[in-house]
């Protein structure tokens, strides 16, 4: 996947990286705007993220996966904590695991030489001593953590908060209830990025950022990309790899380097898209599991997808497919547009990833397999395009 990961954003990369270089230089000079980078799913995010912060100087980064950290506030604090600390203290990566623990956080009072952003730690343990602890100051201690270590040390962090949306999470918990309230995003040696698929919920949360949304590439940008992996592509190949793919950065690699096997565009998509185990048939079902939870689903969110997958339609076709009101199939459709996964037209639903659609499509019909199909079920399943 390093192969894939180091393309992702390939076309597009130095105009983002650009700006995230601007935005750390006036950090740098006490002068920052928050800026947050918003996108799909495999649209680049990442890679142009981790790619920044690797060129950081003067400046600590910090790199953050809110996917993969705890979401309670008591281990959140830890981890967060740990995550700043590690990264502060240089360790190499085998030690990043005893940075997760209070156990070890406690040992670093002579390291960190910081007795303000020491004594968060020791908040913390005190908090997680008593019966109920209190969850909120937990969270603002994690976050005051780099600010009070930057003021004693001198240093400036850069933190990215990779998949942000899940940090809304937090607000379930009553004695937090706006988890943003929490963060000083103003804070002088401190600054954010984050980074998020919730490309609506983000923009409400991030009022006070600069949001720039990473799209699709276009045909001749695609083009570029197509032709580093096919050669002497023709038009017609372009063509046809553009129009499945959609301009998704990941999905043009994909079928760009599957076609250089099967020399026919539209089976090397299927192949990809429908084996298990193959780089598309994963993202579709990751994403489709991923924008299912952001929507906290019923069983009627599967049953209106697949029917929206089958074709656009009107609330009133959808409320009919389901066997269900108008108001209730809106309220459910309001959901799925909230998480991105759906919008509406001239009202009419549609799927916004149409990778995402035709996956959905075939196989709730069946199709998907666990070895490559032979050509007859390919030109078969190629009919439903």
């Amino acid at each position: 996947m390093n192969y894939l990961a180091g393309k992702e954003a390939v076309v597009r990369r130095i105009y983002y990286l650009d700006l995230l270089d601007k935005h750390t230089d006036s950090f740098r000079k006490g002068a920052a705007k928050n800026i947050a980078l918003l996108g799909p799913r495999k649209s680049g995010k990442t890679s142009i993220i981790k790619e920044h912060l690797k060129n950081v100087n003067e400046i600590i980064p910090v790199y953050i996966d809110l996917e993969k950290i705890s979401l309670n506030p008591e281990n959140f604090s830890i981890e967060f904590i740990g995550s700043v600390a590690f990264h502060y203290l240089k360790k190499p990566l085998k030690e990043y695991k005893k940075y997760l623990t209070l156990e070890h956080l406690l040992k670093l009072e002579n390291e960190l030489k910081g007795k303000n952003a020491f004594s968060l730690i020791k908040a913390v343990e005190n908090e997680l001593l008593k019966i109920k602890p209190n969850q909120k100051l937990l969270v603002e201690s994690a976050f005051r953590f780099a600010e009070a270590l930057g003021k004693e040390s001198s240093k400036k962090f850069l933190i990215a908060l990779d998949n942000f949306e899940n940090l809304l999470d937090l607000n379930n918990f009553s004695q937090i209830k706006d988890i943003l309230s929490v963060v000083n995003f103003k804070a002088e040696n401190v600054s954010y990025i984050p980074a998020s698929s919730s490309i609506k919920q983000s923009l409400h949360s991030l009022k006070n950022f600069e949001c720039y949304e990473i799209k699709n590439l276009e045909k001749n940008e695609a083009a570029e990309l197509i032709k580093t992996i096919i050669e002497k592509a023709d038009q017609k190949t372009i063509d046809e790899v553009f129009a499945l793919s959609n301009g998704q950065p990941f999905v043009t690699i994909l079928i760009s380097e599957k076609y250089n096997k099967t020399k026919d565009v539209k089976k090397a998509f299927l192949i990809e898209l429908l084996q298990k185990n193959n780089s598309i048939y994963d993202y579709c079902s990751e994403s489709f599991n991923y924008y299912y939870n952001r929507a906290r689903g019923q069983t009627l969110l599967k049953t209106i997808l697949k029917a929206v997958a089958n074709g656009e339609l009107r609330l009133t076709e959808i409320a009919k497919k389901i066997y269900r009101s108008a108001p209730v199939t809106k309220s459910i459709l309001e959901r799925l547009m909230e998480v991105d996964i759906i919008y509406k037209k001239d009202n009419k639903f549609y799927f916004a990833d149409n990778v995402l659609r035709l996956w959905v499509k075939l196989t709730s019909q069946g199709y998907e397999f666990d070895d490559v199909p032979d050509d007859k079920i390919l030109d078969e399943v190629g009919k439903e395009l």
